[in-house]
């Protein structure tokens, strides 16, 4: 054993006096580009001038730092990281390009339902078009069978003539009026031009912007100077809707106004009161309110005496929609055609209660 210990020993010596033995470095650590600064900063340099020997010698401390830590680890971290971002920007990349498609896709559903709709919409106003040509060529038919004293009767209305007086009978109640009695028209702007279409009125008035409260105060009066028998049309109540009253409001300003109108006459002055007409303008409050306001309306004078209610308001509605040919581009005033249609149902009415032409 003490041979052996003494090879050893001697082993160890020569080794120890190889100077690699003192030149191999420790196991080398790796160190990213954020401590790279101490490797040239001043702060982490320190000059020798001896060795652990006493040998002299001219080194610094950075060349110790170098020896233990691994410099070049930093640049292949800076590798490993830009690999990482360069796959993630293709990875984003990807996916946008897939969203476009995508987009891209749903732009061309999108566009292809349009298309499909305007075709329905298209072939829907082809169909009421021709709805409404084969109407009229049915109307033009039926008119070379009627009699020339005038237009039929409106439906559920039923006209007896006796000499000089016409029965017209509505809603369950008969009116005995003579022919040709004087007819005026109190209305708001809906009815300007009326005049021309229906030139036998007796007089027209026409207040645009009035309601049933400023009717009742500035112009009922004007109807006090009308003697004997005669009809009062009554068009008045859009503003009114417009202007945020409730049905019921509305219903008993136009009861006020048409017994201010009727007071005080000795002979019967009839009084015709119209449906409020819906507009485009109109949203579902206020169609809400033009439909139970009209229904009112029909109540109201079926229960008044010398009183009618006539429902103009279906007129401008087809199967519950507006017709829009009717009303100008602000969707409030009425167009040349639907004042047409207006002005030809009251010519009408007024040809069967009291056979003006």
């Amino acid at each position: 054993m003490s041979s052996n210990k003494k090879g050893g020993d001697e082993r160890f010596l020569r080794v120890q006096k190889d100077p690699r033995f003192w030149e191999m470095p420790e196991r080398e650590r790796k160190i990213d580009k954020r401590f790279q600064s101490m490797f040239h900063d001043k702060r982490f340099t320190e000059k020798y001038t001896v060795d652990k020997r006493g040998r002299p010698i001219n080194q610094t401390s950075t060349e110790d730092l170098k020896r233990f830590y691994n410099v070049s680890s930093s640049e292949d971290e800076d590798d490993d990281e830009e690999g990482v971002k360069s796959k993630k920007k293709k990875e984003v990349k990807e996916e946008l390009v897939k969203v476009e498609k995508e987009v891209k896709v749903e732009i061309e559903v999108k566009e292809e339902l349009v298309k499909v709709e305007i075709e329905v919409k298209v072939e829907k106003e082809v169909k009421v078009k021709v709805e409404k040509e084969v109407k009229v060529e049915k109307e033009v038919k039926e008119s070379k069978d009627v009699k020339a004293e005038g237009p039929p009767p409106e439906r559920g209305v039923r006209v007896i003539e006796e000499d000089e007086l016409v029965r017209y009978t509505a809603a369950e109640k008969t009116f005995a009026v003579r022919k040709g009695l004087p007819v005026y028209l109190l209305a708001a702007s809906i009815c300007q031009g009326v005049e021309e279409q229906i030139p036998h009125l007796t007089a027209a008035y026409v207040h645009p912007d009035t309601f049933l409260a400023r009717s009742l105060e500035q112009h009922a009066w004007k109807f006090d100077r009308v003697t004997g028998e005669a009809l009062v049309v009554v068009h008045i109540g859009t503003d009114d809707v417009a202007s945020g009253l409730s049905p019921a409001a509305i219903v008993g300003q136009m009861e006020a106004l048409i017994d201010r109108i009727q007071h005080g006459h000795a002979e019967p002055l009839y009084v015709a009161v119209c449906s409020i007409l819906p507009r485009l303008v109109d949203n579902q409050r206020t169609m809400g309110t033009v439909r139970d306001t009209n229904r009112r309306f029909h109540e109201l004078c079926r229960r008044k005496k010398d009183t009618i209610h006539l429902p103009t308001g279906k007129l401008f509605l087809h199967h519950r929609q507006i017709i829009q040919n009717y009303f100008t581009g602000d969707g409030v005033h009425l167009n040349v055609e639907g004042k047409k249609v207006l002005f030809n149902y009251l010519k009408t009415f007024l040809w069967h209660f009291c056979k003006h032409s």
